[in-house]
This record gives C-alpha cells, sequence and structure tokens, in this order.
C-alpha cells in the first residue's frame, strides 16, 4: 500500500554533523578516530605477527647496556656516599679539635693577663709615686669602663607594653639611649645595660626585633644600672629629656621602674682595640 502521507506532513531528515557543525569543531572531533580506524585497518591486513614480534638481538644489547648502566651509577652512588660520610666526619674532627686548642689558648691567655695585672699591681704599691698612679688608673679605669665599678646607685626596669605585638609599644634603641643619656646628666658615673657596660663608644641599635648593646643582642626586659648617688638620681633623671620621654612613654602603657639600690656590682666592658687613636707625640 502506498504511502499517503502528504510531503508536509512528513519529518524532515536531520541533516548530519558534519553539516549543522563548523567545520572547525567537526575536524577536531573526528579526526582522531579516523586515524585510530586506519591504524587498526593497517594492523588487520599485515597480521597481528607484526605487532607481537619479539624484539631481536638489538634490543637484547639495549636492555643490557642500560642495565650496566644503572648498575654502575648505583656503585658509584654508594661509593659518593661513604666518601661524603667519611669527608664530614673529617671535618667535625677538626672542627672539635680547633675549638679544644682556642679554649685552651683562651685559659692561657687569661691565665697571662690575671699574672701581668698581678704584677703590675705589685710593681705600682712598692712606691709612693706607684700607688698614686694606681689610684689614678683605678679611676680612669672606672670612668673609660675597663673596670668593674662598685657602687650605690639606681636600678631602671624598662619594658614593651604587656602582650603587644606593636612595635611602637615596644622598646626601641633611641629610648635607652635618652635613658642612658639622662642618667650620664645626673651624674652616673657607671651604666650598664643587661650586664653590658657603657663606654664612650657603646653602639645601641635596633637590629630587627632586638635591640643590640655593644654588639651583643639584649632579651627584654631591659635593665638599665647606674652606679651613682642613689637619693638624688631618681628625681633628677625625671626633669631630663630622657626621663621626661619615660613618662610619656609610661602613660602609653609601657612598663618604667625606678628604684634605688644600695650597692651594685657592674662588670668591665669587653677590651676595644684602637684603630685610628694614638698617644701624643707618636706616629
Amino acid at each position: 500500500m502506498a504511502d499517503r502521507t502528504p510531503e508536509a506532513a512528513r519529518p524532515t531528515p536531520e541533516p548530519p554533523p558534519h553539516v549543522t557543525a563548523g567545520l572547525l569543531d567537526h575536524l577536531t572531533a573526528t579526526s582522531l578516530d579516523e586515524d585510530y580506524a586506519h591504524v587498526s585497518a593497517r594492523r588487520r591486513s599485515t597480521g597481528d605477527a607484526q605487532g607481537t614480534r619479539r624484539p631481536g638481538l638489538a634490543g637484547l644489547v639495549v636492555l643490557t647496556v642500560f642495565g650496566v648502566l644503572v648498575a654502575t651509577a648505583a656503585v658509584q652512588t654508594s661509593r659518593n656516599a661513604d666518601e661524603s660520610a667519611s669527608s664530614r666526619a673529617s671535618l667535625v674532627e677538626q672542627v672539635q679539635n680547633r675549638r679544644a686548642a682556642l679554649q685552651e689558648r683562651q685559659r692561657t691567655l687569661r691565665a697571662l693577663q690575671r699574672g701581668i695585672a698581678a704584677r703590675r699591681a705589685s710593681q705600682l704599691a712598692e712606691t709612693q709615686q706607684g700607688r698614686v698612679l694606681q689610684a689614678r688608673l683605678s679611676r680612669l679605669g672606672v670612668q673609660t669602663g675597663t673596670v668593674a665599678a662598685r657602687g650605690p646607685g639606681i636600678r631602671v626596669l624598662v619594658d614593651d607594653v604587656p602582650g603587644t605585638t606593636d612595635s611602637r609599644e615596644m622598646v626601641q634603641a633611641p629610648d635607652l639611649q635618652k635613658l642612658v643619656n639622662g642618667l650620664w646628666q645626673v651624674g652616673a658615673e657607671a651604666v650598664a645595660i643587661n650586664g653590658q657596660r657603657l663606654t664612650a663608644v657603646s653602639p645601641i641599635r635596633d637590629a630587627g626585633s632586638a635591640v643590640t648593646v655593644n654588639f651583643t643582642s639584649l632579651r627584654r626586659p631591659y635593665t638599665v644600672s647606674a652606679i651613682g648617688n642613689r637619693n638624688t638620681m631618681p628625681a633628677q633623671l625625671l626633669d631630663t629629656e630622657g626621663g621626661q620621654t619615660w613618662q610619656t612613654l609610661k602613660s602609653l602603657g609601657l612598663v618604667f621602674d625606678v628604684q634605688p639600690k644600695e650597692s651594685m656590682v657592674l662588670p668591665a666592658a669587653k677590651p676595644v682595640s684602637l684603630r685610628s687613636a694614638r698617644e701624643p707625640g707618636r706616629r
């Protein structure tokens, strides 16, 4: 029986994908499939024997050479590791020996320095002129920081705002500099910060988050010890620029506490080697 469906009522067949899709999309979607089909047909025409052929003599030679290279590399790596361990052990031993020798020489140096000081004191004490000279050397040593100092004074404790992480609420090197200058102004005869004796060439600097004195990093809180008149120095300090600065910092939450002390001992400063200064009259 003939199909009497009118032409307009029949469904219109959909065009092939390569007609509706763009040319570039069609090539991208079908190029790999066609290549795979071509290769598969070629394999079927030549047989599976060619695809499963075992490696010949050349392949065996390549595998053998590769195995030899791997074994050689492993042996060489093991030897290098042994040599590195031996070299490290040798270096550690040399460092330990040099350190022991350095410590022995430092002990010898300290013993010689003590002997020289004792002989000098003995020689100076034998005459009146020597005793006068010894007293003068002692005074100069206290003033320059080359000898330990003992006497009454005040101890100033300064610290950051408790629990702060803001650098503006922490003790900075300029704050300590102003405090030390104020102590010198009110008659301090010897000053130390956390045990670091200050001299005319002692630097007080910021180094990252730490404060350094005499090139030594200090930990907070900072204790500034000053030998002098313990009765007048606390009040006089507040009239100096340094004291007024710390009064302001204290109002912001920083710690500033002044305590008089009957007796304190400040250690001597580390010896300083002169580079430019010399005795008058000598070249």
